[in-house]
Order: C-alpha cells, then sequence, then structure tokens
C-alpha cells in the first residue's frame, strides 16, 4: 500500500527527499563524531549541561538543517541539463 502511495510522488520531490534523508544523516554522524571526539570540549560541555536533552536537540538539529539544505542545494545544482 505505501508503494502505491509512493508512485504518486512526483520525481522531483522523490530526489529532492532522497538527497535531504542523505544530508541530514551526513549532519548528524559529523555532529556525533565531533562529540565524540570531544573537539573543543563539546562533548564534555554538553555532558555537563544543565538540559542536556535540548542542548542534544539544537545541536543535532543545526546539522541537520545545514546538511541537509546543502545537499539538496548541491544536487540541484549537479543535475544534467535536459537536451531538447
Amino acid at each position: 500500500m505505501a508503494a502505491h502511495k509512493l508512485d504518486k510522488v512526483p520525481k522531483l520531490l522523490k530526489f529532492l527527499g532522497l538527497h535531504a534523508m542523505l544530508g541530514v544523516i551526513i549532519g548528524i554522524a559529523l555532529g556525533a563524531a565531533l562529540l565524540y571526539a570531544d573537539v573543543a570540549g563539546l562533548g564534555t560541555l554538553l555532558l555537563h549541561s544543565d538540559m542536556p536533552v535540548l542542548a542534544s536537540a539544537l545541536y543535532f538539529s543545526g546539522f541537520a538543517v545545514t546538511f541537509g539544505n546543502a545537499a539538496m542545494g548541491s544536487a540541484i545544482m549537479l543535475m544534467p541539463l535536459e537536451e531538447e
């Protein structure tokens, strides 16, 4: 049933969604790597925060939005032109 609904979605929307998801995954992975490596004390600062859940949500959402938009933008810019 889900595949039937997915068939009605325009190709460009699928294209953008796929690249946005890939960018979000890359952004979250990079953010997690920076926390794990404790670059500039970010991991320590987050763990000793009064509200670590809120701080984590803001931290990872920033990476997800930035990299998701960058992946979508680069995918659009690198699309081949259709010949007429």
